[in-house]
């Protein structure tokens, strides 16, 4: 049932190359050859599993952005593949830089163009400056963080 619903969806979008992979096959290629795969479709469990290695791949859960969508223009939701983290809530722990990601995916689903382009460049000016958290170089909190790359948007989104 699976791969016959995929193959009717994927029919619907000419131009787009859909395959099956198994999933222990994916996660070789993954490591092998990330920039390969643009959309994975797969079911809860594998996605969770696959999720995990994507953002270890990109530097940890705390640099993951997430979205489910379910077709242009209709619902669709965004959040950070960490989710809440509730081993390190109130810790100042937790690297909100996903969740930046994140907006940004949202602002291009919802025809905010250009946007997710300039979030990105925030993130990785971040990375690159270490105005992040530990998990990814820094030396910052989750606070200090956050009022960072508040300011650059401030600066850079005017």
């Amino acid at each position: 049932l699976w791969q016959r619903t995929f193959k009717d969806v994927a029919a619907e979008f000419e131009g787009i190359e859909a395959k099956h992979i198994y999933v222990d096959a994916l996660c070789l290629q993954m490591v092998r050859m990330p920039e390969a795969f643009d959309v994975i479709v797969t079911n809860n469990l594998f996605g969770d599993i696959i999720t995990d290695l994507g953002a270890a791949l990109q530097g940890g859960l705390g640099m993951a952005a997430s979205a489910n969508v379910h077709a242009p223009g209709r619902v669709a939701m965004f959040e950070p593949v960490h989710g809440s983290a509730p081993d390190i809530a109130g810790k100042d722990l937790a690297n909100p830089l996903a969740t930046v990601l994140t907006v940004g995916m949202m602002c291009t689903h919802l025809g905010f163009e250009g946007i997710e382009a300039e979030l990105i460049g925030i993130v990785r000016h971040a990375a690159e400056q270490k105005h992040c958290t530990r998990d990814v170089g820094g030396e910052l909190g989750t606070r200090a963080v956050g009022d960072w790359v508040i300011a650059e948007a401030r600066r850079v989104l005017r």
